[in-house]
This record gives C-alpha cells, structure tokens and sequence, in this order.
C-alpha cells in the first residue's frame, strides 16, 4: 500500500510546485504576467466561487449532508492513508539469531530438502514469509501416500523441518503443516 501512498504523495507535491512556480512567475511579474491575470487566464472562476461557497458554508456551519459526509470521507481517507504510510513493510528476507540475514528462497529450499527427506513423504511446497522479528514462518504443503498416519508423519516432518533449520542457524518462528494425501503415481516422487 505504501506504493500507492507514494503516488498520491508525489501527484500533491508536483501540484504543489507548478502552482508555487506560477504563483511566483505571476507575482513577480516576470514576462508580464501579473498575479491578477492569474484567474482570467485558468478560467477559475466557477470553481473559486464553488470553493467560496463550500468554506462560507462550514464557517457558517450549513453544510448538506452530502458535504458532510465528502468532508468525512476526506478525513477518513486521510487517517487510513497516514496509518499504512506509517506502518512498516513486511521484511524480505529473514533475519537470523545473530543479525545476519538469509533470503525467503534458501530457507525455502532447506524446508522442501528436510521434508522431502521424511520418509512417506512424496513431495512438498514450502511457502516462507519473514517476521519483523528474527526467524521465518513456514506453510508446508505436503503429499503423502493415501492410508498412511497423518499424525505421526507430520510429526516427523515437524521435528525433521525444525532440526534442519536449527542446523543452519535460522530461527523458527511459526510452522504449519497441511498434508495430503495424493497417488504416488501423481507426484513427482515416487518410490521412498
């Protein structure tokens, strides 16, 4: 979201400098241009008597509901912009115990290796996000063969997935495993 928070962002700011490059052109009268020609020459009028009008109306406190409900949107907008500016993005890589960093791929590959490592096992798609704080959280997805125990073959893969990746030195900071049960004539391993 911050992306788009930029855009906004960098369209006011480049607003903001034509209308102060005019203002000054204008204002000081360089090649002949005076500020008052600034209005007859945009052809504003309309709209300097629409916004006239809009602020006489909240000074005087009679707006319609219509105007109260953009101006609350406005500020909604505005607060909901501000809160994800001011959120910090997701980090891209994992930080591991000792302040050094690993990218989401090698964690991922050493994941798929231990799982796939697991007997019954049949193959595996490892999905791994970083945390703001040291250590990855992994989603494995694996196949395993129809009729075998679920429970104690995801306990393997638990403790096979948990001691490899505190082999390398990268802390664990969330696993989920979903097993399916898939033909081994389907997956791209199939004899263990």
């Amino acid at each position: 979201m911050s992306i788009i928070n930029r855009l906004i962002v960098i369209v006011v700011l480049a607003g903001l400098f034509l209308a102060g490059f005019f203002a000054v052109i204008h204002g000081l009268g360089v090649l002949g241009y005076q500020m008052s020609d600034l209005q007859n020459a945009l052809n504003l009028q309309g709209v300097y008597s629409g916004i006239e009008g809009f602020v006489n109306g909240v000074e005087q406190g009679a707006l319609t509901p219509a105007g109260i409900a953009v101006l609350a949107g406005l500020a909604l907008l505005g607060l909901i912009l501000l809160i994800l500016e001011l959120k910090p993005s997701r980090p891209r890589r994992v930080r591991m115990q000792n302040g050094t960093y690993v990218t989401r791929s090698a964690v991922s590959d050493e994941v798929k290796q231990a799982a796939e490592g697991t007997r019954n096992v049949l193959s595996s798609n490892p999905k791994v996000k970083a945390r703001r704080s040291s250590g990855a959280v992994v989603d494995l997805r694996a196949d395993i063969r129809r009729g075998e125990d679920q429970k104690t073959v995801q306990n393997d893969l638990k403790r096979s997935v948990e001691r490899r990746l505190a082999d390398v030195g990268v802390p664990l900071g969330k696993l989920s495993i979903n097993l399916n049960e898939a033909d081994p004539r389907q997956t791209g391993t199939r004899v263990r």
